[in-house]
């Protein structure tokens, strides 16, 4: 109420708008409704001159994704699990449908193009794994993870991606 208007450029607008369309063709039913809630409060607090120009659709996507694989534990438990810095205790079925337990430390989510996938410290591997979200067969958490999550996320990029 009390905060300046909102002052984008153009480019800027696009960029969001490129981004929500994104998570609306990958996220989870959580995402999607935000998707929607967002864009109404971007459009609400741009000028009219700007909303004719972004809104009218720009920049595309590719064509909408295949069928997102759905498991039995929902993306938004691994996010809160994320935003808590919470250890989970996960039953997990690999590609050949072998069973382990595992302590994971979920640091982020990533959205693909067929799965979403969880990168985690893995505390039976002591190492960075990424892990299916459909192939967790349950999640239940097991207490906070102590080291920052911020760090987490810059040593696993370095492990997996190697920069």
């Amino acid at each position: 109420m009390f905060l300046p208007p909102l002052m984008l450029e153009i480019e800027e607008v696009e960029a969001i708008l490129l981004g929500l369309k994104y998570v609306n063709q990958r996220g989870d039913d959580v995402l999607r409704r935000a998707v929607v809630t967002t864009r109404a409060k971007i459009s609400s607090m741009l000028p009219a001159s700007v909303q004719i120009a972004a809104f009218d659709e720009p920049l595309a996507m590719p064509g909408p994704v295949g069928e997102q694989a759905e498991g039995p534990v929902p993306v938004s438990v691994i996010r809160r699990a994320i935003r808590s810095q919470e250890k989970l205790e996960i039953a997990y079925a690999d590609a050949k449908n072998d069973h382990s337990a595992r302590i994971i430390w979920p640091i982020a989510v990533g959205f693909m193009e067929s799965a979403r996938i969880v990168g985690a410290w893995c505390e039976l591997r002591q190492d960075f794994r990424t892990f299916r979200i459909d192939r967790i067969v349950s999640a239940v958490e097991c207490g906070r993870y102590t080291e920052r999550r911020a760090t987490l996320l810059k040593r696993m990029h370095t492990a997996l991606l190697g920069s």
